[in-house]
């Protein structure tokens, strides 16, 4: 892992490492996710707040008279599409065989139908929810931590290293591991004891 890049964690400051849109450690991004879909809602019926997930629009008490309501249609009008019955894909076109209440779909087209959903469905949660600017934000604030030195650093560009003089000393520690695995003689001891004197030091190099 010796030339990954770690970054720092936005909200505990632990290290991990992360692609370049990975702002929290594995801990904290568990929670963030969490927190995220699990939100206050307002109840499209009564108009109270209630905790629920993205699709969620009626607090409990709605949600279960709605559900009695529409067991009281069933048992009055029947089921309109029995299983077994032929129905239309609502994708293609042809017909299939009816095998659950909620199909809408043949089974040729059932994957690409539920995959083209998805896709128009996040992009309208992104724009609604404002994932883009928020995204740009934490893009703005991601902090990366030097793989030589330690040290934690903002940086634009694609770099696991804080400063020339890591970037130069870190080079020299990958060849030299480079040229062991190799089968050839180099002192690696003296590399790492250097990069720990630095880690120790107060690191004056500038930063690029």
């Amino acid at each position: 892992m010796t030339n990954r890049t770690m970054r720092a964690c936005q909200v505990c400051g632990k290290p991990f490492y992360g692609d370049t849109d990975y702002h929290y450690c594995p801990s904290c991004a568990r929670l963030k996710k969490l927190a995220n879909v699990i939100k206050i809602r307002i109840c499209e019926d009564c108009g109270i707040e209630f905790y629920g997930g993205p699709r969620a629009k009626r607090c409990p008490d709605c949600a279960y008279k709605a559900q009695q309501e529409t067991n009281r249609r069933h048992k009055k009008n029947g089921t309109k599409r029995p299983l077994g019955s032929i129905d239309n894909c609502q994708w293609c076109g042809a017909n299939y065989t009816v095998v659950s209440g909620r199909q809408k779909y043949c089974p040729k087209c059932r994957r690409e139908a539920v995959l083209a959903w998805q896709r128009e469905h996040k992009k309208g949660y992104s724009k609604a929810s404002g994932q883009d600017i928020k995204k740009q934000k934490r893009r703005k604030q991601a902090q990366k931590i030097c793989v030589y030195c330690l040290r934690t650093f903002m940086s634009n560009t694609s770099t696991n290293v804080c400063s020339d003089y890591c970037r130069v000393e870190q080079k020299k520690l990958t060849q030299c591991i480079s040229d062991i695995n190799r089968g050839y003689k180099r002192n690696y001891d003296k590399y790492i004891k250097r990069r720990n004197e630095y880690r120790n030091s107060d690191k004056k190099h500038s930063f690029f």
